[in-house]
């Protein structure tokens, strides 16, 4: 055999231990990996097949965690929700993920009502650092939301106000609008007609009033809806409409008064009641009509224009001048 042809088969057989080197340590190299692969997998946490709930007191660990959810709720009467998204399982950034979507409606009766929250509005208002749940104490991270027989979350949140305001709940409680009983093992028979504090100043937009008189000036425009809404006072609204405070005030005049101005805030009491700023005999107090900036040291004489402030529709087609007038103009 020539030198060529042993130089020849030699490059030949290297070349085969070669690529047969080459294909071992690369079977080696994939079983390592999928090896890998298969120990990585089993150490994953599958996710959860059922909802999350906020605790009471939450952690920090738990306000900065994150929870999976995936599973299928049927509501009674609601149909069947497919469910399948993580939440953090504290702060507004969980529930809007739903309530963050403009579209997220639910048909109530022939009525379709919205539930979506106007997260920059919400930046905007005197509640924006507020967790969700600081006011809907009632509600954990399940969706849909479900509530314990005889829960109603609209008066749990409405009345939520009274865990950051105290003295405001006590005046409150203390007035005409408090529910309370009549009797042992009896219900106020008025309790729900009776106002909560969501229901005068609203829910998730109300507006900043320290250090702020757009604010100030924006609730003291707010006497219909807070006062003159209807199941509350309408006709107090609609007769309101003395010269000097009513009609001064729905025509916007800054410094005309808005109910409360007369009647109190918090701790509103009926005119029958001797301590009320309304009774007959306080109308002249500094807490009343004599109160500076209105009518100070106008005295007990301020009694007799005070009727016509929600009655002078009721006391003008009563004179008889314009009743004859109103007969021929038919005019009512």
């Amino acid at each position: 055999m020539t030198p060529t042809k042993i130089e020849r088969r030699t490059l030949i057989a290297g070349t085969i231990v070669g690529l047969a080197i080459v294909v071992v340590g690369l079977t080696v190299a994939i079983a390592a990996a999928q090896e890998r692969i298969s120990v990585i997998s089993t150490a994953v946490v599958p996710v959860a097949t059922s909802t999350v709930t906020v605790p009471s007191t939450p952690s920090t660990a738990a306000m900065n965690a994150t929870s999976s959810a995936s599973t299928t709720v049927t509501v009674s009467g609601k149909g069947t929700y497919a469910l399948d998204f993580t939440l953090p399982t504290y702060g507004k950034a969980g529930c809007l993920v739903c309530h963050g979507d403009k579209n997220l409606v639910v048909a109530q009766g022939d009525l379709t009502v919205s539930y979506w929250i106007d997260e920059e509005a919400y930046s905007h208002s005197a509640h924006s650092t507020i967790t969700c749940t600081g006011c809907h104490t009632d509600y954990g991270y399940v969706a849909p939301h479900t509530l314990s027989a005889g829960q109603d979350w609209r008066a749990i949140a409405k009345q939520s106000c009274k865990n950051c305001h105290p003295q405001e709940y006590a005046d409150w409680n203390s007035g005409a609008h408090a529910i309370r009983p009549v009797g042992v093992g009896q219900p106020d028979p008025k309790a729900a007609s009776k106002p909560l504090c969501g229901d005068c100043h609203g829910s998730h937009f109300m507006p900043v009033l320290k250090d702020n008189p757009a604010g100030q000036a924006e609730v003291h425009q707010q006497a219909q809806q807070m006062c003159g809404q209807p199941g509350c006072h309408p006709d107090y609204w609609a007769n309101y409409n003395d010269y000097y405070h009513g009609a001064a005030y729905k025509l916007g005049a800054p410094d005309a008064p808005a109910c409360w101005t007369c009647h109190g805030t918090h701790n509103v009491l009926i005119s029958t009641d001797r301590t009320a700023p309304t009774n007959a005999e306080n109308l002249g107090n500094t807490n009343s009509c004599g109160t500076p900036g209105c009518h100070q040291g106008a005295g007990p004489a301020i009694a007799t224009y005070v009727p016509l402030i929600h009655g002078r529709d009721k006391i003008t087609e009563s004179n008889p001048i314009v009743q004859f007038f109103s007969s021929i103009f038919n005019r009512k």
